[in-house]
């Protein structure tokens, strides 16, 4: 029986001469395109799948939306006519596929594998194992810390994502990746960070991004390859303005984006919560369904109030951290990277040594081999 089911983009079969489909920011051709991937791209794992937004069909069957992980981190929405589906997915509507199947010639059903109190189904990422409910150390609430947390889990993420202000690469779904978070020219987030930089620096590189203001806006794929866009973006990292503007979009659009998303809803009070929530994110997108998969494994309602719905935030937060380390691990062994491990073993040993603080020794938490001071 093949593993885990995974997608595949399998193009326009009556128009080979298109080689690139288009990844949206939600279930319709009515939402935003926000990159595209080359046709033959595999090895994508499911995270969601819903119906078209606007009803759209053909021959009388409704599409639907594949919401998929690409290599990278980066997440968009594929409809089933562009994709071939290959392993057990049973537990997203559809059969066990021994072999590559087109996903517009399947059935799908609306009524996805139960899940129960004790979570022991087949689900989307891995079988839960049942564990001990965590104990609950004493921790100061993020919003009483507020500005220690956040600037911890910028440090944290800033470590995970590159080199700091100047980080750069060009080379996954973002095509441009910029920045201490990585903003990427496909979502449309080094737009904003250049826009920000522009309105408050006063310096000689204003002229030459301005020659780029077009391009970046309309996420033009060629500037991957711009080796003079690139230099001036690693130059403009070296001024104030230029990490001001990076520290205001990552406020703005990520990590308020994710307060405002996962923690307002669920009442989350725990530092490693709001940081973990955060460096979420910026690695898979603010809009990732590992905490609703949490949810659904855990056996309560999506969105609802640890400690009024029968499990604790201790719980939720350990079975998000352990399906994000279950992902991690299979794209390392499928892409042969092991250093991808790296990031979901960090998070899933502060659950386990259950610093719901985010305090590691109580001064100090090494974060990829850099140890990093916990009491700013």
């Amino acid at each position: 029986m093949p593993g885990e089911a995974q997608a595949s983009i399998r193009g326009i079969q009556s128009i080979p001469s298109i080689t690139e489909i288009n990844v949206r920011s939600g279930p319709g051709t009515n939402h935003s395109l926000i990159f595209q991937v080359p046709v033959g791209m595999s090895g994508l794992n499911l995270l969601e799948i819903g119906p078209d937004e606007e009803e759209n069909s053909q021959t009388g069957k409704l599409y639907q939306w594949f919401k998929l992980l690409f290599h990278g981190g980066a997440i968009g929405w594929v409809r089933d006519d562009l994709l071939t589906l290959q392993g057990d997915a049973r537990a997203w509507g559809y059969p066990d596929l021994l072999q590559p199947t087109w996903a517009f010639d399947l059935a799908h059903s609306s009524t996805q594998a139960p899940v129960g109190l004790t979570g022991s189904e087949i689900q989307p990422i891995g079988e839960r194992e049942l564990v001990e409910q965590p104990e609950v150390i004493p921790f100061t609430p993020a919003m009483q810390d507020l500005d220690r947390v956040r600037s911890l889990a910028f440090l944290i993420t800033s470590i995970f994502e590159g080199r700091g202000y100047a980080s750069y690469n060009n080379y996954d779904a973002g095509i441009v990746s910029y920045g201490f978070i990585q903003f990427t020219l496909a979502s449309g987030a080094l737009w904003r960070v250049i826009d920000v930089y522009m309105k408050q620096a006063n310096s000689p590189l204003i002229d030459q991004f301005r020659q780029y203001i077009g391009r970046v806006q309309q996420r033009d794929p060629s500037l991957r390859h711009d080796v003079q866009f690139r230099d001036l973006l690693i130059n403009a990292a070296n001024e104030r303005p230029m990490q001001t503007a990076q520290d205001i979009v990552a406020t703005e659009g990520f990590w308020q984006a994710v307060v405002d998303g996962y923690i307002t809803h669920r009442q989350l009070k725990m530092p490693l919560s709001w940081a973990l929530l955060f460096d979420m994110g910026v690695n898979f997108g603010v809009n990732h369904g590992f905490v609703r998969l949490a949810e659904k494994n855990l056996g309560v309602q999506p969105r609802s109030v640890p400690g009024e719905n029968g499990i604790t935030e201790a719980q939720l937060i350990t079975e998000v951290a352990r399906l994000r380390k279950i992902s991690h691990d299979r794209q390392a062994e499928r892409d042969n990277l092991p250093g991808l491990k790296v990031r979901g073993d960090f998070w899933n040993d502060l659950t386990t040594q259950q610093d719901w603080g985010l305090t590691g020794d109580g001064q100090k938490l090494v974060v990829k081999g850099r140890m990093i001071e916990t009491t700013q």
